[in-house]
């Protein structure tokens, strides 16, 4: 299991890696399973951005979904 803290920390590295790569709209964190449970999930346009999105980050696996473009509303 990883811990929220675990998790947040990974996101930092995450965020900064993914920083420039197209297609990716967003990186958060989102609870598997039980709330002592927790992955880091990165939002993209399409199936291609995915390839840039490693599974893991320092033990804390990634949640890849296909969002579409994000637009304000």
């Amino acid at each position: 299991m990883v811990t929220r803290d675990e998790a947040r920390t990974a996101k930092s590295a995450l965020r900064e890696k993914l920083g420039q790569v197209d297609g990716v709209c967003g990186v958060g964190l989102a609870q598997r399973g039980d709330d002592h449970d927790w992955v880091l999930q990165v939002n993209v346009r399409s199936l291609s951005a995915r390839k840039d999105v490693p599974p893991d980050v320092d033990g804390v696996p990634v949640r890849v979904r296909v969002v579409g473009a994000v637009e304000a509303l």
